[in-house]
């Protein structure tokens, strides 16, 4: 059954998004950051010395007159595995390293009633558990400290902000656990996070990004669409494709509208063999033909006769006032703004188990678009439509081959480039460094993709090379730049050499220059720069943005004093210190390459000390001197290598620290080992994952303003019982959630045993403002929706999308 959502622009005339109305910011929910990241909002603080006492409700001796609730403690109402549930469910994936650089003996919430243990011993883990239950007993206006707090929801408000997005996948653990202890309720739920081969996820819908969609229109047509106006993607810590984050509204309609008229109108002028006849006599049998292949391509998937109908009607129609060529135009038009086309489903079939089987075509798009950052060849959708990619070894395979080309070099790099936040351009100070010429800055660019290219064709694709290798690639403007030997190999298609960096005290990533002056500031080096994107690009621990109303501006240029000196006295307020602890040690480490990349023994005349310390990550704490020892000490860090593994997951998948996926990366970051740890074998571990290819139904919860867009529900809720909707099952999607309204999309599927048109009957919570691919009207049993002129009546077992706004 084909379950994708119908979208607007497969008519010629109509609109491809779900429109927001103008006028209100729609709330989009984004996944919180879990897994290896640090509860670090106690640091955070802008007044001196306040430490974290208070901070998450679970404060110093007059914790319950602030809280102005019990401070009896929990009795543990309910279930006999309550402890096994929150060691699978909070303490592995979230709070062993969210919670434990304040809450421990030693952090700054030692003065809190919690402190945790981190020894891993039995005992510690029950002592946590108690410490944590009782917490959640202590209640304000009825609600749990463990859920207001960390949700920024307390009356008190909360210093860190909302670290936990209220009804958000951590905070419904959260509050699992709170009914559990507190109601005895949900005592059937079982331990489920950090099962091996544990199905997971959520059915989604993704929009191609940015880059997606212009190297798609590339291999379909052979266009470049670099310079087109285009809607722009959100950032999901560095990440471009956050299935969550990309959405179409407002103006992006009109965006992607012109850049398909007008890519339509390029090909048109030149089809080469993209139309199997002469545009000046082509016929209705070659636009059929012309269809077949391409609108397979577009779709990625093998066409249906609705596919066929529809757009050979709108074929006709516009031939009869435009010609054959017009016609055609039309066509590759309408396709680049449907849905099928923009928007890659990962919705799959029910199965006998409950879950759902990602369909052998959605498979093969996840791979493509994450290897390739593009469309399957045509190899990978005729596998998909024959049964090919049925297993984990089958699809292991095509990893294989996909690997082996050009393509994967591309697609590769640009998981490189995000996740070391390097797709921005840096901005330097000209009079600082005018050595810093564009023609430096493009060959340092090129200097990274050569690196990761050799990395994965004749390097072992190994986290331990790409930290410690001791090459890299230039040409004689930049070999000068750096102060190397200049290259004495043969240059690559972008006239990179490779040049050995023994004693030239460079290595790796770490080293590049690209790495280098984007983590800097204009004028100078930045120790705070560095150790932030290490602590969270490299070791995946976020730091919170400093509160409101803290001057955080570097320390300005003394001429007496050092870079290291001047920071280190800015890191030493009481107000900064205790989170600069956390990233300046780390920074300090790079102290030997200035803000553009050059290494120096000296600072403005005083000698670099490049001595630094890692704390707060347990796997990795202890000193380093310079970049060299830094290399060689995340190389063989867990936390690193658990790191490079769960952002290729966040990169595969779209999605941002939900817990699983930290208990994924753990899980196949031990499997492979340091010696396996490759770029190679951690794709290949994603792509055989349960996930990859299966994924949860969505629980069935009730409608509401505050629920977490992406989840699907029946219409209705508990108190307003929806209308019967007779042989037609009906599932809606909560899209977008805003103070005045929200959109939904929702699947209208015939259950029945004959063809019907279909009306269903749902309850909005206020007046429906925008509404695609359906017809409404509101009466008193709710708005009942139906069919427009090409979905109107469904097949047996066929489905239908439509979607709408509303305001309250």
């Amino acid at each position: 059954m084909d379950t994708l959502t119908t979208g607007p622009l497969d008519k010629a005339d109509a609109s491809v998004s779900r429109p927001l109305p103008t006028g209100d910011a729609p709330r989009r929910t984004l996944t919180q950051r879990l897994g290896h990241a640090l509860l670090l909002s106690c640091v955070v603080l802008g007044a001196a010395g306040a430490g974290c006492t208070n901070l998450l409700g679970w404060g110093g001796d007059d914790d319950s007159e602030t809280d102005g609730g019990d401070d009896t403690g929990s009795l543990d109402s309910g279930c006999s595995d309550n402890l096994e549930f929150f060691k699978a469910n909070l303490w592995d994936p979230i709070m062993s390293s969210k919670c434990t650089v304040c809450h421990t003996e030693t952090g700054l919430a030692k003065g809190t009633r919690l402190v945790l243990d981190t020894s891993g011993t039995d005992e510690a883990l029950q002592a946590n558990f108690e410490a944590v239950r009782n917490i959640a007993a202590i209640e304000v206006n009825g609600e749990s400290t463990l859920l207001l707090r960390p949700s920024g929801r307390h009356p008190d408000g909360h210093a860190g902000g909302a670290l936990i997005p209220f009804q958000g996948d951590d905070y419904v653990v959260f509050e699992k656990f709170v009914n559990r202890v507190n109601l005895g309720v949900g005592c059937d739920q079982q331990p489920t996070a950090c099962e091996p081969d544990m199905v997971s996820g959520r059915r989604v819908l993704r929009r191609m990004s940015r880059v997606e969609f212009d190297r798609t229109v590339a291999d379909l047509l052979g266009v470049d669409t670099t310079g087109y106006i285009l809607p722009t993607d959100a950032n999901v810590e560095g990440f471009d494709n956050n299935a969550d984050a990309l959405l179409y509204a407002g103006t992006d309609v009109q965006l992607m509208r012109d850049a398909a008229e007008d890519i339509a109108a390029r090909v048109i002028e030149a089809p080469g063999s993209l139309v199997p006849c002469e545009i000046a006599t082509g016929d209705d049998a070659c636009a059929t033909e012309f269809f077949e292949r391409f609108g397979r391509r577009a779709f990625r998937r093998a066409l249906t006769q609705e596919d066929r109908a529809r757009y050979m009607e709108l074929y006709r129609s516009v031939k009869a006032d435009e010609g054959f060529a017009g016609a055609v135009q039309a066509m590759i038009a309408a396709a680049l703004q449907s849905p099928y086309f923009l928007y890659r489903p990962e919705i799959g079939a029910v199965a006998a188990d409950g879950t759902y089987q990602l369909l052998p075509h959605e498979i093969a798009s996840q791979l493509s678009y994450m290897i390739w950052s593009s469309m399957p060849d045509d190899e990978l959708l005729s596998k998909a439509e024959s049964g090919e990619l049925a297993t984990p070894a089958a699809i292991s395979a095509e990893v294989d081959r996909m690997l082996q080309d050009p393509r994967a070099d591309a697609g590769i790099l640009r998981f490189f480039k995000t996740w070391l936040q390097l797709s921005a351009k840096p901005s330097k100070d000209m009079g600082a460094y005018p050595e810093y010429t564009e023609a430096v800055r493009q060959a340092i660019e090129k200097e990274t993709a050569a690196f990761v290219r050799h990395l994965i064709r004749e390097g072992s694709g190994s986290l331990s090379e790409m930290y410690t290798a001791n090459y890299s690639y230039v040409n004689q403007e930049l070999a000068s730049f750096y102060g190397l030997p200049a290259p004495d190999g043969a240059p690559d298609q972008d006239g990179m050499a490779r040049v050995d960096l023994t004693g030239s005290n460079r290595m790796g990533i770490l080293t590049l220059g690209s790495v280098l002056s984007t983590h800097a500031h204009a004028a100078e080096s930045s120790p705070v720069h560095r150790g932030k994107f290490v602590r969270e690009q490299l070791l995946c621990q976020p730091l919170p943005p400093p509160p409101a109303g803290l001057d955080v501006k570097p320390p300005q240029p003394d001429p007496t004093k050092s870079t290291r000196e001047r920071f280190f006295e800015h890191s030493n307020n009481d107000a900064c210190g205790s989170c600069h602890s956390l990233i300046d040690g780390i920074g300090f480490g790079f102290e030997h390459f200035d803000g553009v990349g050059r290494y120096r023994d000296s600072d403005d005349g005083h000698p670099v000390d490049a001595s630094g310390n890692i704390v707060g990550a347990e796997g990795t704490n202890g000193t380093f001197d310079g970049t060299g020892e830094l290399a060689q000490k995340l190389a063989q860090s867990p936390d690193a290598q658990a790191c490079f593994t769960l952002q290729w997951l966040r990169f595969g998948f779209g999605a941002m620290d939900q817990a699983e996926l930290s208990c994924m990366a753990e899980q196949i970051t031990g499997q492979l080992g340091p010696e396996n740890l490759t770029v190679a074998g951690v794709i290949k571990a994603i792509a055989q994952s349960p996930r990859f290819t299966r994924r949860l139904a969505e629980a069935v919860t009730e409608s509401g303003p505050d629920t977490d867009p992406g989840d699907e529900q029946p219409s209705g809720t508990d108190n307003d019982p929806p209308p019967t909707n007779g042989d037609f099952d009906v599932v809606e999607k909560v899209d977008s959630v805003w103070g005045g309204g929200g959109c939904k999309s929702v699947t209208v599927t015939n259950m029945g045993e004959a063809r019907a048109a279909w009306a269903v009957t749902l309850q909005v919570d206020g007046t429906p403002s925008d509404v695609w691919n359906a017809k409404h009207e509101v009466g008193n049993a709710g708005v009942t929706f139906t069919g427009v002129d090409w979905n109107a009546e469904l097949e047996r077992g066929a489905s239908a999308g439509f979607g709408f706004c509303w305001r309250e």
